[in-house]
């Protein structure tokens, strides 16, 4: 009976314990500066569902619109810095379809597809692949040009981090 409640104590401590480590980085007592709610509301007046939260020294906006999912970079002066949006394959320009369908990852399960809309970049289409433990993001540029191969197996992150708003001559 003792070993019973000393069992029984260790799993109500591991519960308590696994209950209060989350890898959800949401933060529900997050504050957002107006300015920071008003340029949302500005820029994507019919976003809806939007929860907010911290990421380095970015405010993001968990959001929908149009039926896509959506985060929305602001920095802490509420300039916009990035809009990533979740995007069907059918969303892609013919370019970079038929960019991806040539090439070595063609063959690769295909995870996630993301728009990246920048300020003062161009557009960016990012295609997410797996193939066994190994996953990979490919960037490619609106023509089908392959930018940039990304290796995000296991726990590497695979955050779409603002590019720095700097003018590039």
């Amino acid at each position: 009976m003792k070993m019973k409640l000393q069992v029984l104590a260790m799993m109500f401590i591991a519960a308590l314990v696994f209950s209060a480590c989350s890898d959800d980085d949401k933060d529900d007592n997050i504050t957002v500066p107006d300015a920071v709610s008003k340029a949302l509301k500005d820029k994507y007046p019919s976003a809806i569902d939007i929860e907010w939260e911290r990421k380095g020294s970015y405010f993001v906006a968990e959001c929908r619109m149009d039926g896509k999912e959506m985060d929305v970079w602001y920095d802490t002066h509420a300039i916009w810095q990035l809009t990533e949006i979740n995007i069907f394959w059918s969303d892609l320009p013919p370019a970079v379809q038929t960019a991806f369908n040539g090439g070595e990852y063609a063959g690769w399960k295909l995870e996630d597809i993301d728009a990246l809309e920048y300020a003062l970049y161009p557009m960016q289409y990012v295609i997410e692949v797996e193939n066994g433990r190994m996953e990979y993001q490919l960037f490619y540029a609106e023509n089908g040009d392959l930018m940039q191969e990304k290796d995000v197996s296991g726990d590497k992150d695979d955050t779409h981090w603002p590019i720095d708003n700097k003018v590039v001559e």
